[in-house]
């Protein structure tokens, strides 16, 4: 199954779904493809907003495989407090 198959989001709000599917885009867009999770951290941390943030942590606690394991490793390293 796709992260992106729309059955995967079945029981969340359209704002979670919306913020994962931003997540996964973002992560497939990076320019540069090294340490695509450490620059996604970056971003995040610079445009999203904490409510944002709290949900992706969230989200990728409890339902991991709707992520691209780029943004997976990116809210574990958030979840760290690594810096970007």
């Amino acid at each position: 199954m796709s992260v992106e198959d729309s059955s995967s989001f079945e029981g969340l709000t359209y704002e979670q779904t919306h913020l994962v599917k931003m997540a996964n885009q973002i992560a497939a867009n990076i320019p540069g493809r090294d340490d695509i999770p450490e620059q996604l951290v970056a971003h995040v941390r610079s445009f999203w907003t904490p409510a944002m943030l709290a949900d992706l942590e969230f989200l990728t606690r409890e339902q991991p495989d709707i992520f691209d394991a780029d943004v997976r490793v990116a809210a574990e390293l958030l979840r760290e407090g690594a810096s970007a």
